[in-house]
């Protein structure tokens, strides 16, 4: 069962960094656009007059999109001092009850989601600007993004009950656990290593 469970969890972990990606380059060219608009407005007199809908869809796509890849990376915000201070042996439990109320809430959110983009589809409900755009269309790529973060919280938490039993502290801190400050070393070297490639 773990095995099932740990395989399925490697699968979504794979979509999850493919949606952060187009979320990246859903915000880039959110910011393109918006300093496209601007400009084309004060120097060549004409706009899209649709900015604050599209930047609107966009950056709502971008962060549903991105929620899920946030979690595989284990940057979602933490309070995480008393859980320092537990014995290994009981912090995974502590872990696992994060993630279960990560769940709950996950869970309301895939719950409003659904039904906001049920309503757009049954009311065939388009937006305020000139392009008239079907709110189905952008609700439904937000409901995606919120759809694969809450299987993915789903799978993390029956994955962490699981190693339970085990005791594996280190798996499931690996899972689910905060990001140690070696792993955040690692990274930001990885990152000026990357830079420092390019500009070669």
């Amino acid at each position: 069962m773990l095995n099932v469970v740990s395989r399925a969890n490697r699968l979504i972990d794979v979509l999850a960094r493919w949606m952060t990606r187009c979320a990246g380059w859903l915000f880039v060219l959110c910011a393109l656009f918006v300093t496209f608009d601007v400009l084309a407005r004060k120097f060549l007199g004409f706009s899209s007059q649709s900015t604050t809908e599209l930047s609107g869809y966009m950056l709502g796509v971008g962060i549903a999109w991105g929620l899920s890849g946030a979690l595989e990376a284990r940057t979602h915000v933490r309070i995480d001092i008393l859980v320092q201070k537990v014995r290994p042996r009981y912090r995974g439990y502590l872990h696992w009850l994060a993630l279960a109320s990560l769940a709950v809430f996950a869970g309301f959110l895939v719950y409003g989601a659904w039904h906001t983009t049920l309503e757009s589809w049954d009311f065939r409900a388009t937006d305020n600007s000139l392009l008239k755009t079907p709110l189905v269309i952008p609700q439904g790529l937000w409901l995606f993004g919120i759809g694969v973060f809450g299987a993915m919280v789903m799978l993390r938490v029956l994955e962490v009950a699981l190693l339970l039993p085990g005791r594996n502290i280190e798996a499931i801190e690996l899972l689910t656990g905060p990001r140690s400050y070696v792993e955040e070393a690692d990274e930001a070297l990885e990152a000026i290593g990357s830079a420092q490639h390019l500009k070669k």
